[in-house]
């Protein structure tokens, strides 16, 4: 998310009009690193404007829109508003944008076997409904459109996080994924991109960046930035682990050679949101951009897991 894209009170004025909305009044949203978000309260309830920066065709844009409308079907998630036109993505001074109703509840801040549960459970129906179904679109999480771009002797880390960074990203380059199966996966599951309320999963939000690809690249996100980030004790790291795997097979089976690949998926997604945070916060010119700080020191810790 964060504010690239500065709109004032006609600008919003303006973009609301289309949907038969008056803003009250409207905040941006900091969170996240890659979109422009606002918070927009009107007379008939809250909703969020998204401002696409990722610089894709309205085509590829559209597609996650009608996918959404047929997830929230299958699971709760962000659903887009249509306009008086029957629009659900529409242009604005030369910006694609789109209005989603606004989820009810707190993101979610506490990692237990609850949430797990259900997040495991969550994602196994979305990827039993999304297989095969194919997103025409490249995705923004991608280590070697990141590595590609950094100069690792510029980036302030030791010689051995260098090292060690440059060893497994050769290692998983050379690691075929090809075979798995594939559909439309979120690519983002962070746990600041799920609301909750009263203690069930009210919806799960941010789907700019879904893809078709390996299912386990989502499971390795959840192991990743919901589990062994927390540095939980060895004891309770392993039975979060087996408790969300456990949800998710209940719904849908891993294959042999998913469950042989899955700790290069979680290597992968390690690495892929590393280089995304190095390129954003130490290449990138990010001044007098309203931007939630989010910095790729506290994801080192993840390369822990493996040895070079």
């Amino acid at each position: 998310m964060a504010v690239y894209t500065v709109l004032n009170i006609e600008d919003i004025t303006t973009i609301l009009a289309k949907y038969n909305l008056t803003p009250l009044h409207y905040e941006g949203i900091k969170d996240g690193i890659l979109n422009t978000n606002y918070l927009i309260f009107t007379s008939e309830g809250k909703f969020v404007l998204r401002v696409l920066e990722g610089h894709r065709s309205y085509e590829a844009e559209k597609e996650e829109l009608d996918f959404l409308l047929e997830l929230n079907t299958i699971i709760p998630c962000s659903v887009p508003c249509s306009t008086i036109d029957g629009e659900v993505l529409i242009k604005y001074n030369g910006r694609m944008m789109s209005l989603f109703y606004f989820i009810e509840g707190e993101k979610l801040t506490e990692i237990n076997e609850n949430f797990l549960t259900q997040i495991g459970n969550l994602l196994g129906k979305m990827h039993l409904f999304s297989k095969n179904k194919i997103l025409n679109r490249k995705t923004r999480i991608d280590e070697k459109y990141y590595f590609s771009k950094i100069n690792m002797k510029q980036i302030p880390i030791t010689e051995e996080e260098k090292k060690t960074l440059l060893s497994l990203y050769e290692k998983i380059s050379m690691t075929d994924f090809s075979s798995l199966p594939c559909g439309i996966i979120h690519n983002d599951i962070f746990p600041d991109n799920i609301f909750v309320k009263d203690g069930v999963v009210s919806g799960i939000i941010d789907f700019n960046d879904s893809t078709y690809a390996p299912f386990i690249f989502d499971l390795g996100i959840v192991i990743n930035y919901w589990i062994r980030i927390n540095n939980f004790p060895l004891e309770i790291e392993k039975k979060y682990v087996d408790v969300f795997l456990d949800s998710y097979e209940s719904v849908r089976k891993l294959s042999p050679e998913e469950k042989s690949l899955l700790d290069m998926g979680i290597l992968k997604m390690a690495l892929a949101f590393i280089f995304l945070r190095i390129n954003k916060f130490s290449v990138e010119d990010n001044q007098n951009i309203l931007i939630e700080d989010k910095t790729y020191y506290e994801l080192l810790p993840l390369l822990k897991y493996y040895h070079i």
